[in-house]
């Protein structure tokens, strides 16, 4: 018989009312999520996913405080699609153009829910936007996504790259040029900033293992990270010219 000394088996406490109603109408959620990610890395297959993003879902609606001004379906999102983009990671070790193609994926979708947990802050602050504020505001989004994919770009194709037969010459240098160009300004940030850059984007390094590093918050490292890429965004149009404008369409 074991005595009251000997250590037991942690268990989760049980949801309650609320929190599992919770769970239960985001479902649909982890689905949506799963196969997008399925879709975009091609390594997990959507069920695999959707057992890891339930789980998230579950811990997500154990943590989550109704008083906090982001709303539960943003809240979960950025951790259902962390728990995911971890197991892809988990499941892909060695093989550096999926690990850019994850990278880039978990960068984007960090943009994402920061936005989105910038728009229901201002809404539980009674902040109104006007159309205008909102497009620019969406804008303003699409020029960080465009430096966070130059910067998730090999800087050679001998650095797991590879070149398609069809290639256009011309469009491969103006990509050099345009990935030369973003990190000299990368070179030009504070070190503190350019730490992070770096880490996230030439050492493969996560959000949360950054975080982990310099002992401080996810949030806080994502919300660093989405600053940084606007100041990136703003520096190359200082300098008249676009990351994403040399690439033909």
């Amino acid at each position: 018989m074991a005595s009251h000394t000997d250590e037991e088996p942690r268990v989760s406490p049980p949801l309650n009312d609320e929190q599992a109603a919770r769970v239960e109408r985001h479902t649909t959620l982890v689905q949506m999520i799963a196969r997008r990610v399925a879709q975009q890395v091609g390594v997990m297959t959507v069920e695999e996913l959707e057992s890891v993003g339930n789980e998230a879902l579950v811990r997500s609606a154990m943590r989550y405080d109704p008083a906090s001004s982001a709303s539960f379906a943003t809240f979960a999102n950025y951790r259902v699609h962390g728990a995911m983009i971890d197991a892809v990671r988990k499941r892909t070790p060695a093989r550096r153009k999926q690990q850019r193609a994850i990278r880039r994926l978990a960068t984007t979708q960090a943009l994402l829910s920061q936005a989105a947990e910038d728009s229901d802050a201002k809404r539980a602050s009674g902040q109104r936007q006007s159309l205008e504020d909102r497009v620019e505001s969406a804008r303003d989004l699409v020029r960080r996504a465009v430096i966070s994919v130059r910067l998730s770009e090999p800087t050679s194709y001998g650095d797991g790259g590879a070149i398609a037969e069809d290639a256009d010459p011309e469009q491969l240098l103006l990509d050099a040029d345009a990935r030369a160009r973003m990190w000299r300004l990368v070179s030009e940030l504070e070190p503190d900033e350019r730490q992070i850059i770096e880490a996230l984007y030439t050492k493969d390094a996560t959000m949360k293992e950054l975080a982990e590093r310099l002992g401080t918050s996810i949030a806080t490292i994502s919300r660093r990270h989405a600053k940084l890429l606007a100041q990136l965004a703003e520096r190359a149009r200082a300098q008249e010219w676009d990351a994403g404008a040399e690439t033909r369409t």
